[in-house]
């Protein structure tokens, strides 16, 4: 069996005396679609970031079979690791193509022509608009420009916080529908969600957070069927 692309062991973060998560303990296979479920203040993007390493953290967290420790967060980068926030936090008044351009610019004039093909092949409406301002665009396209910066850097693992979040319907089954074409490029991806119903229709696998702690975990499938999962959380997508 393929080991983990990425495990967290106990991870744990803390605002002084608040316990953002608790003992939290996932792994992501590679190539594979893991989410993190859970309502608004669960801990997730705490636990996106302090995986990212933009918070200190206990426990462990290791990519690729080695141990993060310390390690900067341009170093995980250039390990793979990628980051598409919550916020976007898009250079408003730079083009579409610029923003773009920073997402590769580790690397070579080649791989960003190719990096910008693939994008645009991918996301049509921002080769229609690559000479606008990231400022003016849609909250449909600067989702959509915010993960395409982050494929620029040729990711292995591609961490999502709440893609959906402040977006239309059509618009985020449009995003969803992406994040599962990307699994088709081999691309692991944790995807982190409020709308539990359209995550847990593109994951394999699903994680279910509450006030910081891993309270359940399995096949995606299997939690889309399960009572509680039904009750708590299945009615999110739709409010």
């Amino acid at each position: 069996m393929t080991a983990p692309i990425l495990t967290t062991d106990a991870l744990g973060v803390a605002y002084g005396r608040v316990e953002a998560v608790r003992a939290a303990s996932i792994d992501i296979p590679v190539g594979g679609v893991v989410t993190v479920i859970g309502a608004n203040g669960a801990g997730k993007t705490s636990l996106l970031n302090a995986i990212m390493g933009v918070l200190s953290s206990t426990g462990g967290v290791a990519f690729d079979g080695r141990a993060l420790g310390a390690t900067p967060i341009e170093d995980r980068v250039a390990a793979g690791m990628s980051l598409v926030p919550e916020k976007r936090e898009l250079f408003a008044v730079m083009s579409v193509e610029d923003n773009l351009r920073l997402g590769a610019y580790r690397l070579g004039g080649k791989a960003i022509r190719s990096g910008l093909a693939d994008v645009y092949a991918r996301f049509p409406r921002l080769a229609e608009r690559r000479t606008q301002q990231a400022g003016t665009l849609s909250g449909g396209e600067r989702q959509m420009l915010a993960m395409g910066r982050a494929l620029m850097g040729q990711p292995r693992l591609l961490m999502l916080d709440e893609p959906s979040l402040g977006l239309a319907p059509r618009i985020v089954r449009e995003i969803f529908a992406i994040v599962a074409e990307l699994k088709e490029t081999g691309v692991s991806i944790l995807l982190v969600e409020q709308n539990a119903r359209a995550a847990l229709e593109i994951a394999d696998f699903a994680y279910v957070m509450e006030l910081g702690e891993i309270v359940m975990q399995g096949r995606a499938a299997d939690l889309a069927t399960d009572k509680r999962v039904i009750e708590s959380y299945l009615g999110l997508g739709r409010r």
